[in-house]
């Protein structure tokens, strides 16, 4: 058995003291990384929102293909609008 102690081993038994350069690193990617955790999450929530709302959609969208042209005009649409109106815009 060595008596020798390892690099890891005096960087664990006495730690450089830490500057406020590297403090600010740490708090930058921290916060950096909690953002991009919060953007996944985000998105996530957002893609699981629009397929539970799918199946309503489906059933507005049959329900105006199903109107003709006068009953669409009294909403102010055309069949060409159909589409528009369900998805919001997008």
């Amino acid at each position: 058995m060595s008596a020798r102690i390892t690099k890891a081993e005096v960087a664990f038994m006495f730690p450089t003291a830490r500057n406020d350069a590297a403090d600010r690193n740490e708090a930058l990617r921290l916060a950096g990384a909690s953002a991009h955790q919060a953007a996944i999450m985000a998105g996530l929530h957002r893609l699981v929102a629009r397929v539970a709302a799918w199946p309503a959609r489906a059933r507005a969208r049959a329900e105006l293909s199903a109107m003709d042209s006068r009953e669409l005009r009294d909403l102010g649409l055309t069949h060409g609008d159909i589409d528009a109106a369900i998805d919001g815009g997008r």
